[in-house]
């Protein structure tokens, strides 16, 4: 194109963010008649979102890390937790639920669980996903989303997640791990009020 183009994610609200054509047509089926396929997603991760319409502040952590940007800005910057009104995507309080229950900071899988580990320490087993055997936070983030594709896909009922560093684009993923427990809860919650 001879001009710049801003276009929504290729995902249903409160589902994972599909990152390739595959998880696309696996989000959509036959309710689209074409995909354009430009191969896996380079970052996996949804965008930086920054308000500069004050104090810069983060409104959604995303690739471009808090470093990165207080470098550009020659100052210090926070990351805005809790908002009164929702400003940008990602604010939702339903987000990127892979469709079972996650649990975060946990060491061990039960029956009928998968376990989501990093880096080189991380043991190998039938129902253990590394999101980076290298410890790159980089191919964690990519990763991601894809891995919690993969589990939900391979049939698992719930997904238990390691410690994941929580610097660079480590702030990036463990928000979206949060946000999806978060999601996770308000649906049992529901579902419970629903049955009474």
């Amino acid at each position: 194109l001879k001009f710049p183009l801003a276009a929504p994610s290729a995902n249903i609200a409160s589902k994972l963010s599909p990152t390739s054509a595959k998880d696309v047509l696996d989000e959509f089926g036959n309710k689209i008649k074409f995909i354009l396929d430009g191969g896996q997603s380079q970052i996996g991760l949804e965008s930086t979102i920054i308000d500069l319409t004050g104090k810069p502040v983060i409104l959604r952590p995303g690739s471009i890390t808090v470093e990165k940007i207080q470098k550009i800005l020659k100052k210090k910057i926070g990351i805005r937790k809790k908002l009164k009104t929702i400003m940008v995507p990602g604010q939702l309080k339903l987000h990127y639920y892979p469709g079972i229950p996650v649990k975060m900071n946990k060491k061990h899988a039960e029956k009928n669980q998968a376990l989501i580990g990093f880096g080189k320490k991380f043991k190998n087993a039938k129902n253990h996903f590394n999101l980076s055997k290298n410890g790159n936070l980089n191919e964690a983030g990519n990763n991601l989303y894809r891995t919690l594709r993969k589990i939900k896909n391979n049939g698992f009922k719930s997904i238990i997640v390691n410690k994941i560093p929580n610097s660079e684009i480590g702030i990036a993923i463990n928000d979206r791990l949060k946000k999806i427990i978060l999601t996770w809860v308000k649906m049992a919650t529901w579902m419970k009020l629903e049955t009474i």
